[in-house]
């Protein structure tokens, strides 16, 4: 046994033998207090001390309040002798997650009692956001489920704090908004309340294959339940938008009415069947709920990887106008927002550089590439007036496991257009490059990758261009497809 004094007395723990697994901010040992009375002993392993004083500071704010469904602190400071920082607590009997891990799923009146007693708990300290509600954390103490572990807990006026504690959160019951990273609130409890109750009633969280990815766009699976009320309940607090989750008041008032009237779930009744009726309503507005959720985050990283697309291009450019410069330093380039733009003489090539060019998925149906953003590259020549242009397409290939730049050009066979030129995309594209059957618009070039270990061929082959047109040489291809680089000129 270790002895540790504290601020209010001297208490002695045994470090080999501990009440749960290590969490987060620290592990709890057996222990007893001076008067010999046993005592759940925390010990902090924090290395921050801004984490450990802000577990301590809870301490302090509870420590001593009339509190009925929170287990309350004993005493809580630092160590005299060895400096380290320990929170003291009476030993429960076991906690929710022993219970269940023992007898089983619950039944609908022990399930609303239950939750009943943690929403309880939180109103009670309704400064507090606990931030980490779940089976291991609801502890059985004087004939009562009382909440234990405010270790992440969050005070509602330390929503500026630099540390946001994000890398402490329990994956089966945390809310969308903490895997965004996201400020935490009262609503953030009131998710992981509704994962609890889905535990309790079924002996497993909702979400266990691909927790964030559900957390984040799952509706809630499935489950039986002889009480409409508690589907309803689940439902309710399981919604993707933490601001459409009921408040906590609202919370315990249901429960409350749930555990008072039992009789109401029974089956046949008229409110029975309108309960029914109402958690399927529930059930379809979760659906739609994380439908829209997913729908929003799929645009949210398609954003992303067209920005991520655009950045790629223009690092490129740069690179190639570095090239240019270096072998023909009166080389002038134009400063233009969205358009790189350079001459060589009165030869003129123009890359567009866009970064709100994006596409929406499915545009390329008949080719099945899945393209993200997109830009023009052109040569202009002066004299004689020629014109030779390729699309830039950031896509993934059907048969492809990556996004990258790809260069096709193409030709009209209708209108006798054999200039390579760039496409607009659209289903004349779509159609050219899936080559499924006869089109008017057919491939002139490519498609061929144009960033990474293709990027000098890229550079190589628009130089040459570029050196055509300063020459008044450039002019249409003798051949098309062209197949090989570089083409012959008519």
């Amino acid at each position: 046994m270790i002895n540790i004094k504290l601020p209010t007395g001297v208490f002695e723990y045994d470090p080999n033998k501990p009440l749960d697994k290590a969490g987060g901010f620290g592990q709890v040992f057996h222990g007893k207090s001076s008067s010999g009375e046993y005592v759940a002993v925390k010990k902090l392993h924090i290395s921050g001390k801004d984490l450990a004083h802000r577990e301590l500071r809870i301490a302090d704010e509870l420590k001593g309040r009339p509190l009925n469904y929170i287990v309350p602190f004993i005493d809580a400071g630092e160590d005299t002798e060895t400096g380290d920082y320990f929170i003291v607590m009476p030993k429960a009997e076991y906690s929710l997650q022993n219970m269940v891990n023992k007898n089983g799923p619950l039944a609908p009146q022990e399930t609303s009692s239950i939750l009943l007693q943690i929403a309880t708990g939180l109103i009670e300290v309704g400064e507090l956001v606990h931030r980490d509600i779940k089976p291991d954390n609801i502890l059985f103490h004087e004939q009562k489920w009382k909440i234990a572990d405010f270790g992440i807990a969050r005070f509602v006026s330390d929503a500026t704090a630099s540390n946001t504690l994000k890398n402490y959160l329990s994956q089966y019951y945390a809310a969308p908004e903490q895997w965004r990273s996201e400020r935490a609130t009262h609503a953030t409890d009131v998710y992981a309340l509704g994962c609890m109750a889905f535990f309790l009633l079924t002996g497993r969280p909702p979400f266990i294959n691909d927790p964030k990815e559900e957390h984040l766009n799952s509706p809630v699976p499935s489950f039986d339940c002889i009480d409409p009320r508690l589907k309803t309940f689940v439902n309710m607090c399981l919604r993707k938008v933490d601001s459409s989750r009921p408040s906590l008041s609202r919370v315990r008032d249901q429960l409350e009415e749930i555990f008072s009237n039992p009789a109401l779930a029974v089956a046949g009744s008229s409110l029975a069947d309108l309960a029914d009726a109402a958690a399927h309503v529930s059930n379809q507005q979760l659906a739609a709920q994380a439908h829209e959720a997913s729908e929003k985050n799929i645009c949210i990283a398609r954003t992303k990887l067209a920005s991520s697309g655009y950045e790629i291009l223009a690092d490129n450019v740069e690179r190639l106008w570095g090239k240019i410069h270096s072998q023909a330093p009166n080389a002038r380039r134009n400063n233009i927002v969205g358009l790189f733009q350079c001459y060589v003489g009165s030869a003129r090539l123009e890359i567009t550089l866009n970064k709100n060019f994006q596409i929406e998925p499915n545009k390329f149906a008949f080719s099945e590439w899945d393209v993200v953003t997109y830009s023009h590259i052109s040569i202009n020549q002066e004299k004689p007036h020629y014109f030779w242009s390729a699309s830039l397409w950031f896509t993934k290939l059907k048969e492809g496991s990556d996004y990258r730049w790809y260069e096709p050009s193409y030709w009209n066979d209708i209108y006798r257009e054999f200039e390579p030129h760039a496409e607009h995309p659209g289903r004349d594209a779509d159609i050219a490059t899936s080559r499924k059957g006869w089109h008017s618009v057919h491939m002139a070039f490519g498609p061929i990758a144009v960033d990474d270990e293709r990027e000098n061929d890229f550079h190589d082959r628009w130089i040459w261009l570029l050196s055509k047109a300063a020459f008044g040489q450039l002019s249409r291809p003798s051949c098309l497809p062209i197949n090989s680089w570089p083409p012959q000129l008519s």
